[in-house]
């Protein structure tokens, strides 16, 4: 599972019949200083779309995965390579060096 920023929403005109309700999320991945630096920007440059069933808004923290674990949460086969898990609302960091 992996940390990125919200920084933007994909707007179909149409849609797969497999895929539920749910919102496509532009997120930036967040490093380890991002993270660090409480998730104030966003990463690199390098972006991902994801599916996104919770409706994150512009500027949230999402967990999410990438690659067939995208797909788990459907219960049928769904044209997805990378899914929102969860609205992150706090990072704590424990003995970071």
């Amino acid at each position: 599972m992996k940390l990125a920023k919200v920084i933007g929403r994909v707007v179909l005109s149409r849609k797969d019949k497999a895929l539920p309700n749910g919102f496509l999320a532009i997120l930036s991945p967040l490093g380890r200083a991002e993270i660090r630096a409480g998730g104030a920007s966003a990463g690199s440059g390098f972006c991902a779309v994801a599916f996104d069933p919770h409706g994150a808004a512009a500027g949230d923290t999402v967990a999410y995965v990438e690659g067939a674990e995208a797909s788990a949460p459907f219960d049928s086969p769904a044209p997805v390579d990378a899914y929102c898990a969860g609205i992150v609302e706090k990072i704590n960091i424990y003995n970071d060096k």
